[in-house]
This record gives C-alpha cells, sequence and structure tokens, in this order.
C-alpha cells in the first residue's frame, strides 16, 4: 500500500498556486484559459485552452 500526500497553497487567488507533495512541489501561474506549470524536477509546461474544446500543450525540460 501506498501513501501519498499532497497539499495546494493558494499564493494569489486565481492566478499562483504552489503545490507541495510527497514526491517533490510544483507551481501553476495563470488562469483557466492559459497557464504555465513547472515543478522541483525541472519539467515546465504551457497550457492554453482554446474555443470548441480544443487544447494545446507545450512540454519542456530545463537542462
Amino acid at each position: 500500500m501506498s501513501l501519498y500526500y499532497n497539499k495546494r497553497i493558494t499564493l494569489i487567488p486565481k492566478l499562483l498556486h504552489l503545490t507541495v507533495s510527497s514526491h517533490g512541489w510544483s507551481w501553476t501561474f495563470g488562469g483557466r484559459r492559459a497557464q504555465v506549470t513547472g515543478d522541483s524536477h525541472g519539467h515546465r509546461s504551457a497550457l492554453v485552452r482554446l474555443p470548441g474544446g480544443f487544447t494545446w500543450r507545450r512540454h519542456s525540460r530545463r537542462h
């Protein structure tokens, strides 16, 4: 059995969140239509939600 911990902390309402979990931390900046996310492992992603149910997502890794 695995036990996981996850806590989301709102730094700026509807704009900036910090998530702390048993595997590290991550931050999310943005709103419902567009956001950028980064984590403690160097991964980053950008997400844009378009009208009609389409989503554009881009992943990258810091070197």
